[in-house]
């Protein structure tokens, strides 16, 4: 999702940087507009690859995990929403795992809200959201950095953040009710291969772990 954010600045940028001046003929203004696309797509391209993460890049991927935590919340409330269409709703299951590090995921507290045992571990939360749908869902507020990047090796970053959970019944018989618990979420920043179209970058991205 960051990346068509930026696809969207970019294009923007390209409208301003495409206005010619009165003096400038097409052939010279086709080269500079080229010109500058080439080196915005040079710059963001560096934000996302390079290798020395400095604090304002560390803080900026801060703000994409909690931005990543809401997606969390909207594509877990798709996926258990059975007014829709299923392979709509697997299609935001498949969503929620995308943004989760491999491996059994475990989301301790997160059963609590929903009055449903066994649901502890991502995986199980997915298959019950998708198999009949779960009483509510879950809205962060009050997101915090718990705890700040930190390097691990020359490739993953540990972090972590908490958030207060504010509860939302599907049937809307009585209020959300705001949880007094603090949730906390371990967040990594890993360097990995993507592909974009026919171009490999070895990019940053933000995954969460385990949810306590």
């Amino acid at each position: 999702m960051k990346w068509l954010k930026y696809i969207w600045i970019l294009l923007l940028i390209y409208l301003v940087c495409a206005a010619r001046t009165c003096n400038e003929d097409e052939e010279a203004a086709a080269t500079r507009e080229e010109q500058q696309v080439e080196r915005l797509i040079e710059s963001i391209e560096m934000a996302f690859t390079t290798e020395t993460l400095t604090d304002s890049i560390l803080r900026a991927y801060e703000t994409t995990a909690r931005d990543k935590l809401y997606d969390f919340a909207d594509y877990l409330k798709i996926a258990s929403d059975t007014s829709l269409d299923l392979k709509f709703r697997k299609q935001a299951a498949e969503s929620i795992r995308n943004l989760f590090i491999p491996g059994q995921i475990k989301l301790l507290n997160w059963s609590k809200y929903y009055h449903a045992k066994g649901q502890n571990s991502l995986d199980l939360l997915i298959e019950q959201s998708l198999s009949g749908g779960i009483s509510g869902w879950i809205q962060p507020s009050q997101i915090k950095i718990k705890y700040p990047f930190n390097m691990l090796n020359d490739s993953i970053y540990k972090g972590g953040i908490s958030f207060n959970p504010v509860y939302f019944p599907v049937k809307q018989i009585k209020e959300s009710e705001k949880g007094s618990a603090e949730f906390n979420i371990d967040v990594f920043l890993i360097r990995e291969n993507k592909s974009f179209g026919d171009k490999k970058l070895r990019i940053w991205e933000v995954y969460f772990g385990n949810l306590e």
